[in-house]
């Protein structure tokens, strides 16, 4: 037997429902904050991510699905989406064509060869947020309250973790006293965080393997060692929060995965309890469309981990659709029930029909084993009067309908359904 390849989940039956359902309303809630859908393909050449996330990063370094096409071109699966919604911004001129701040949002699969785990796989979703054309700390803190309304509507408890990693002028002297700091305690790390003392000293604060934070209580942090314009930058996005009603918990060892980040930089953590609770995180990064090749634009937006996000909403937050289910008891009701399906399908109920003559016991089964709450007979008698019998699988009870009659079935099905999902909201 073929299965699927490890870290690549199938979705299907009730899952898949409520996973359309999850991401109808998170397209609802960030649409209605002015961001429009904006998709890149899977495949880009490797260049772009060397480029934009970086070489040195784990992400480049251990986790990318790279191989050469056909015709020789080393090529990725695009591991996070900030890299090429910058790319796609250069390549078709948006700075130019379209009013700034240009605000979009994207929702699609990445790619990462990485230990799977629960709510992390190798082929993974996210929500993504990309604000280009707009400096300002508030236009930070209005992308951080976009996560949050998206957590708040799925009723889950979080907290929001900001700090500030400086810019150009001011990290790099950061940096060296990281190096002074850690070298002298080199023989106490993890093996990747012995090397990243010279390639990427910022990761030697978020590693999980020898978590240095938790070891050493006075490693110096980036908000001590701001420039005076970082420091202001951050100071106004405290600020802003307060106004937005998010409660920004300082943490200076907030530092994401990826290279192109300046200034802010945020996680937001569910209160689970769990080790694996980071569901959502971003930051700045005013530098990224230059560094690939495009005009000086600055750059906010976040990812959230669908994956994640799924398994901490309730699974009762959606109720099943109402199903109901036509069955032809007869060779002369079949194209009586090919009529009823046609007109029922212009109408906003979920139905389906099964066109092989039955018995009404086995129509009966079938309708259970489907999860159907009604049914719908057409048998020797209502195909003669052009009649079909409605049954209510909960209650047992029993209406007769003439056959154009839709418009009544239709409205029966919608008011039960709409007093049953009352019912599960009381």
């Amino acid at each position: 037997m073929i299965s699927a390849v490890k870290g690549m989940n199938d979705l299907f039956g009730r899952r898949a429902m409520r996973w359309g359902r999850m991401e109808e309303d998170i397209r609802r809630i960030v649409e209605n904050a002015n961001f429009t859908e904006f998709r890149t393909p899977i495949l880009e050449e490797i260049a772009l991510f060397k480029r934009g996330v970086g070489e040195t990063t784990d992400v480049v370094q251990k986790e990318m699905y790279d191989f050469l096409d056909k015709k020789g071109r080393h090529v990725a699966m695009r591991p996070e989406g900030t890299a090429s919604v910058v790319r796609a911004f250069i390549e078709h001129g948006i700075a130019m064509n379209e009013p700034m701040p240009f605000k979009l949002y994207y929702i699609g699969p990445f790619f990462r060869y990485e230990r799977p785990q629960k709510g992390r796989y190798r082929q993974f979703h996210q929500l993504g947020i990309e604000i280009f054309g707009d400096e300002t700390p508030q236009m930070d803190a209005e992308m951080i309250f976009t996560a949050c309304r998206v957590l708040e509507h799925f009723k889950i408890d979080y907290e929001v973790h900001i700090n500030s990693i400086g810019c150009k002028e001011c990290r790099p002297a950061y940096r060296e006293k990281l190096v002074e700091y850690f070298s002298s305690k080199k023989e106490h790390l993890c093996e990747d965080c012995q090397k990243r003392i010279d390639t990427n000293p910022l990761r030697l604060l978020d590693c999980k393997t020898c978590n240095p934070k938790a070891k050493y209580h006075d490693i110096p942090v980036m908000t001590d060692n701001l420039c005076g314009s970082c420091d202001t930058h951050f100071k106004q996005l405290k600020d802003a929060l307060e106004i937005f009603h998010v409660n920004g918990i300082i943490d200076p060892f907030i530092v994401r995965g990826l290279d192109y980040y300046t200034r802010t930089a945020f996680e937001i953590v569910a209160n689970t309890g769990g080790s694996q609770n980071a569901v959502a995180g971003g930051g700045r990064y005013d530098n990224l469309v230059s560094d690939i090749g495009g005009p000086d634009t600055p750059a906010t937006g976040f990812a959230m981990g669908l994956e994640r996000l799924f398994d901490l909403i309730s699974e009762d937050f959606y109720t099943e659709p109402l199903i109901s289910a036509g069955y032809a008891l007869c060779d002369e009701a079949v194209d009586d029930l090919v009529h009823f399906a046609k007109h029922m399908s212009h109408h906003p109920v979920r139905f389906f029909a099964d066109y092989k003559p039955k018995k009404f016991k086995k129509a009966l089964q079938k309708a259970d084993k489907a999860g159907a709450e009604f049914m719908f007979i057409i048998g020797e008698d209502e195909a003669k009067d052009k009649k079909i019998l409605m049954k209510n699988l909960n209650t047992g009870e029993q209406k007769l309908f003439g056959q154009h009659e839709v418009i009544l079935i239709v409205n029966e099905l919608l008011n039960y359904e709409s007093g049953k999902f009352s019912a599960t909201k009381v």
